[in-house]
């Protein structure tokens, strides 16, 4: 396939913003994450393919959404049905939108109905980091983790009183505050705030049924805090709370005003305790809920809790990082939908390693899952980590992965000819992937090979009746990055070449695209800053069939941003996204925006 000349731009930008063996400065601070294995480990350690989006990367993005944070970072799809609010659906190396695990300071907040997320309703103004993990990672994370995990944590520790307001195109009107503190063995942080955005039509005339020419109105709401208290030396016992609410106005017809109410909330309860100067304990019991009530033509209520319990331990070795640890979860649904079975119980166990004898690096996990819905799964994955020299690491890692089916699958009731399938099996997963990776003072970069294959795939039959396990599918890919600064400059860019196919039709899988990558540059010669991000796509496809006409052609959209610190606690910044005004698509017959443009002013007391 011919890639077009937006694919042939951006990968113009990316071989710019892919010189990293130019001039080396000063050091990087050495980063700690926790999703690679469970445990709290430096980044260059690790062996599985990680991307970390800090705090700095989050104030610079000037993102008003999550998905459109994630869409920026390579091996990440997106496909939404209309503007801000509307459903976003995350593709991850190629794999279904709901073959992603999304924690919220590890609790799972996710619709047990559909077995999807609702990213677009989770704050950025709340999130402290993000940490994605890609590829299969089920041994540590149990069911739906075939493509990957994305684990967001919040914000806490301490901090000044802060605020932020963003105003922009189509009456965008965001605020957020928070605040942090400490007092003796008492920590504390809050935060708090609301956007309310007059956004364009969801649906356009390709839409058929659905489009209705006004405006979808978002408004959204959100609240966060966290409290942790050390009652004695190395024991400490915490809380941490995120509520989020919003109204999203989309188009069900000609004529009829509808709307989406959905509230998401995480709530956990945690005893961090250090047993011995080894042996780290934690024991969280938390409740993630997914609550949406519709309004308008097609009335309903899907609502989904899931309590969570789990005891994990930490054990630290002269070179090896051991951990265990036992789960169980309970998902619950409920509504108006008459679903024969409406919960489910899940218990689960699991270990891991990780290991450093010189220039070599092992790590290894198991786990098996028990669902009272369909048995025993059991899962594991395997890596190994190189040092050729001290800049240049070579790794590779395989794994295996399942998917649960969701209660939608499962026990849908009948309806306009369609019900679910009780006898449907969870997808199985095999992947592996190799990579090599340079990383020395401000420069680094890396290329990663994968295969994922995916058996037992859920589909739609053909008489559109139920849905049943017929296909297979596998992902084969690549995926570049670099990132590297020199005196003021800061570049980066990432690029993903993949083959996500339906082996059994031997066509692409749905809204994925065989090239997609973001390239960005970014000058700061002091209290200013100014640059461009490009994000491109090359075409897909609509339906399974691949048809002509529900191909949807490769895009490349461009934005300008720069930024103004007035003094360490006054800034102000601005960004005009889509700056060519460039007509794309992400779902045929729903719109995506236009030329727009925010301006966000940023102040804290300190």
């Amino acid at each position: 396939m011919k890639c077009p000349r937006s694919c042939r731009a951006a990968a113009a930008g990316l071989v710019l913003c892919c010189s990293p063996f130019l001039v080396q400065a000063a050091d990087t601070v050495a980063q700690v994450v926790i999703t690679a294995n469970r445990l709290p480990q430096p980044r260059q350690e690790t062996i599985a393919d990680l991307v970390v989006i800090d705090a700095d990367a989050l104030a610079r993005s000037a993102a008003t959404s999550l998905p459109e944070l994630l869409q920026r970072q390579a091996g990440i799809e997106l496909a939404t049905n209309g503007g801000p609010g509307q459903p976003s659906a995350l593709f991850l190396r190629g794999t279904n939108a709901n073959h992603v695990v999304v924690l919220i300071d590890g609790v799972r907040v996710n619709s047990a109905t559909t077995g999807t997320h609702a990213l677009e309703h989770l704050p950025l103004a709340q999130i402290e980091r993000i940490e994605v993990l890609r590829g299969p990672a089920s041994s540590l994370y149990g069911a739906d983790a075939v493509g990957g995990v994305i684990q967001i944590f919040t914000r806490g520790g301490e901090r000044a009183p802060s605020g932020r307001l963003s105003l922009g195109s189509d009456r965008l009107r965001d605020a957020s505050v928070g605040a942090g503190g400490k007092s003796g063995v008492t920590e504390w942080s809050l935060q708090a705030g609301a956007q309310d955005v007059r956004a364009f039509s969801a649906t356009n005339t390709s839409s058929a049924f659905a489009f209705e020419p006004d405006r979808d109105p978002y408004r959204h709401t959100h609240a966060g805090g966290r409290l942790r208290h050390e009652w004695r030396p190395g024991h400490a016992l915490g809380v941490q709370l995120l509520a989020s609410d919003a109204v999203t106005h989309f188009d069900a017809g000609p004529g009829s005003d509808d709307l989406n109410r959905q509230r998401i909330t995480s709530v956990a309860l945690s005893s961090e305790d250090r047993m011995s100067e080894r042996w780290r304990s934690t024991l969280r019991l938390a409740r993630g809920s997914d609550h949406l009530a519709s309004e308008g033509a097609f009335p309903g209520r899907f609502d989904t809790d899931q309590d969570q319990l789990g005891w994990q331990h930490n054990i630290r070795l002269d070179a090896v990082d051991l951990i265990a640890g036992v789960e169980w979860r309970r998902e619950s649904v409920g509504g108006d939908t008459a679903f024969t079975q409406t919960s489910r119980r899940i218990g689960s166990a699991y270990g891991g390693a990780s290991a450093r004898v010189g220039a070599h690096r092992v790590e290894g996990s198991l786990r098996v899952d028990r669902n009272s819905q369909f048995g025993t799964r059991t899962t594991g994955r395997a890596g190994y980590g190189l040092d050729l020299t001290p800049h240049w690491r070579l790794t590779t890692s395989a794994g295996t992965g399942f998917h649960a089916p969701s209660f939608n699958d499962l026990y849908f009731p009948l309806s306009f000819g369609f019900q679910g399938n009780p006898d449907l099996r969870p997808e199985r997963s095999r992947g592996a992937d190799l990579g090599l990776r340079y990383q020395r003072e401000r420069t680094a970069a890396a290329l990663t090979l994968f295969v994922n294959r995916i058996d037992d795939l859920i589909a739609v039959d053909p008489s559109f009746s139920t849905v049943v396990n017929v296909n297979r599918a596998r992902i084969r890919g690549a995926t570049l990055s670099a990132q590297h600064a020199i005196a003021a400059w800061r570049m980066s860019g990432e690029w993903t070449w993949q083959d996500p196919r339906d082996i059994g039709a031997d066509t692409l899988l749905v809204r994925r695209a065989r090239r997609h990558g973001h390239a960005g540059v970014a000058y700061a010669p002091g209290p200013w800053e100014a640059g461009l991000d490009l994000t491109a796509s090359g075409a897909r496809f609509d339906s399974a069939a691949n048809t002509a006409g529900t191909r949807m052609g490769g895009y490349a959209l461009v934005d300008l941003f720069a930024r103004w610190s007035f003094s360490r606690t006054l800034a102000v910044s601005g960004r005009i996204r889509n700056a060519t005004d460039k007509h794309y698509e992400l779902a045929q017959g729903y719109n995506t925006a236009p030329r727009q443009f925010v301006v966000t002013l940023e102040a804290s007391a300190w």
